[in-house]
């Protein structure tokens, strides 16, 4: 069986997870957008965790409610803080038992139930989770290695193995730098706060969730980006604001609009470059019209 899942905390989970109850003999890591367009080629045997469903493979679990079908599955679906849930409870047996902290820590980061010392001192899991860079496809030997740690070790020797201790040392280091850049490339339009990096991105591990704690007073934050996976593209990302939850928009079904898609919390998508102008006001527009953010 080859494993097809996302490059982020709860896709290596979900790694860890389905490896320790299937016979994986190979793990492809793609972006959500490459399954939408069907760029992505699916065999019957393939299983698909914490992406957009393919009629062809065998197994398929997710949380994203923008990705939830009508049609039979093998696998399970469900709107769950993380696809490791809906995977740990479709195979919950003793032996996954030992991984119920590791969902646990999972559900927390990728629903971002966490609090301001989280973000700005972030350890153990967290920080963990902030070595893992989609971006960079150089990284995949790693991803690889951290789901055989994590599937294979006790949390406390993950950490203090000499790559990922490397890796956690230079997320701290990183953050310091991208503090600098986020404050000069972001600003406050209203109740949103918009970071603008198509100029030149930040070449090491980036804070996602960094900007609400420097800028409270906004509810939603949107950072447009350049697609480094698809020559052409742009990227948009749009976030709540996770210490100001006053935001009714439902951030999935708004970016479904333009081909992507996410959680109500969370979402992303990505637009040619010629629409690009357009499609980044629109939704801009679309979260101003929500003027229920706490004034600082």
């Amino acid at each position: 069986m080859r494993l097809i899942t996302r490059a982020d905390f709860d896709g290596i989970v979900c790694g860890v997870l389905i490896t320790s109850e299937e016979s994986v003999d190979q793990i492809l890591f793609v972006e959500p957008k490459s399954m939408q367009d069907k760029e992505v080629e699916v065999g019957p045997e393939d299983a698909i965790a914490n992406l957009p469903y393919h009629p062809n493979c065998c197994l398929w679990f997710d949380h994203h409610i923008t990705n939830q079908v009508s049609v039979p599955f093998r696998g399970k679906f469900d709107i769950a803080p993380s696809a490791a849930r809906v995977v740990f409870e479709y195979y919950l047996n003793d032996s996954l038992k030992k991984y119920e902290t590791l969902v646990t820590e999972t559900d927390k980061i990728d629903s971002a139930d966490l609090k301001v010392s989280d973000v700005l001192h972030p350890k153990g899991y967290v920080l963990l989770s902030f070595t893992i860079d989609p971006k960079n496809r150089a990284d995949e030997p790693y991803w690889i290695k951290l789901i055989s740690l994590l599937r294979d070790k006790p949390f406390s020797l993950v950490m203090k193995d000499p790559e990922v201790a490397r890796r956690c040392q230079q997320v701290l280091d990183d953050f310091t730098a991208y503090r600098t850049m986020l404050l000069k490339n972001s600003r406050q339009e209203k109740n949103v706060v918009i970071s603008d990096f198509r100029e030149g991105g930040f070449k090491g591990k980036e804070n996602r969730f960094l900007v609400y704690s420097l800028f409270p007073g906004a509810n939603v934050s949107v950072n447009v980006f350049k697609d480094v996976h698809r020559q052409g593209r742009t990227g948009i990302s749009v976030g709540k604001n996770i210490f100001n939850n006053t935001s009714a928009v439902n951030v999935g079904k708004l970016l479904s609009h333009y081909g992507g898609g996410g959680h109500d919390g969370a979402g992303s998508c990505r637009v040619p470059d010629a629409e690009v102008e357009v499609v980044f006001d629109e939704i801009i527009q679309a979260l101003k019209k929500d003027q229920s953010c706490k004034k600082s």
